[in-house]
């Protein structure tokens, strides 16, 4: 009895822990370095340009503010720090613009753009590691394991229609070959084809704009909270969740079909009100979206957003 309570006293704990910690070091924390700060907004704002150009059908002259935010905080930005932000701003830019030069159009901001990029070429000389790139459906599964993730990619023009379930399932299965914390396999999904339900679940999540309207399949990822006990587990859900969800879209991807994972950064009640539309039950974390299916074409256009260099992220401790 004593021990439990003791359990539940830690959670508590923790959970205050974890509060001070993110309000430490999130992104609008004064302590945190600007450097570090400005390099992720600007990867964030200049992947929404990449996003819009991967649209099956983008609108002309979109994101014009997120176009001149991105311009304004690069060119206040420290680029020793890490050169990846600039060269996916840059060439996003330049996707955008040779975008528009295909489609006839005009505008200033066009104008204003092409000069920015001049200027940027001796600071950072071409060619700039962002953008969009093709991607081809060549109706062959990936070959090996190397093969298969780095042909991965966020597809966002797909076929509305429903797959067969005994697909669904197949690839389902593929994705339980997940690791999980002591075999618990505590990750669960829900999946939709019935399009009202699909377009009430997206509209929640709110990061479909564009192409909602195309998708015919969606996961919802969830993860058993019932699985876990102890303020040392509070976060495992999470945990053993993304890799099932990770494994998920890659089991799509071994199938031919494309997948867009849609985040769930969301708060308790718009969880509530996902749980709700889709009839998940309470005691299930909320992982992940992901949109899938048949792609339109064999060919389409992917956001090219560029990874930081291994010795950026790696810490070697001898």
């Amino acid at each position: 009895m004593f021990d439990k309570l003791f359990k539940v006293a830690g959670i508590f704990s923790e959970a205050l822990r974890d509060a001070v910690l993110f309000l430490r070091f999130n992104s609008y924390s004064p302590w945190v370095d600007k450097s570090r700060r400005a390099f992720y907004k600007i990867i964030i704002e200049a992947h929404t340009i990449e996003k819009g150009l991967s649209l099956p059908n983008p609108k002309l002259m979109f994101g014009k503010d997120k176009i001149r935010f991105v311009m304004s905080a690069l060119s206040r930005y420290d680029i020793q720090h890490s050169p990846v932000p600039a060269h996916m701003s840059l060439g996003a830019l330049e996707a955008y613009v040779n975008f528009h030069a295909r489609a006839g159009a005009s505008d200033p901001l066009l104008d204003e753009i092409s000069r920015y990029l001049k200027a940027w070429e001796a600071k950072l000389p071409k060619p700039w590691k962002g953008g969009t790139r093709d991607y081809s459906f060549n109706g062959q599964p990936p070959s090996n394991l190397q093969h298969l993730m780095a042909s991965r990619s966020s597809i966002r023009t797909l076929q509305s229609e429903p797959l067969k379930p005994e697909l669904i399932f197949e690839a389902i299965s593929l994705a339980q070959l997940a690791p999980s914390q002591c075999n618990r396999q505590s990750s669960r999904v829900h999946a939709y084809q019935d399009p009202s339900r699909i377009q009430e679940l997206l509209a929640l999540q709110g990061g479909s704009r564009g192409f909602a309207e195309s998708v015919g399949n969606l996961f919802v990822v969830s993860s058993e909270i019932c699985a876990w006990g102890g303020p040392g587990q509070r976060n495992q859900a999470y945990v053993d969740g993304a890799l099932f969800a990770m494994c998920l879209m890659f089991a799509c991807r071994s199938m031919g079909w494309g997948a867009c994972p849609l985040n769930l950064a969301i708060n308790h009640k718009t969880e509530a009100a996902i749980r709700r539309a889709g009839g998940i039950p309470a005691g299930e974390r909320l992982i992940m979206m992901i949109a899938f299916g048949e792609p339109i074409a064999p060919e389409t256009r992917v956001a090219f957003s560029p990874r930081r260099p291994a010795a950026e992220i790696v810490t070697l401790h001898a």
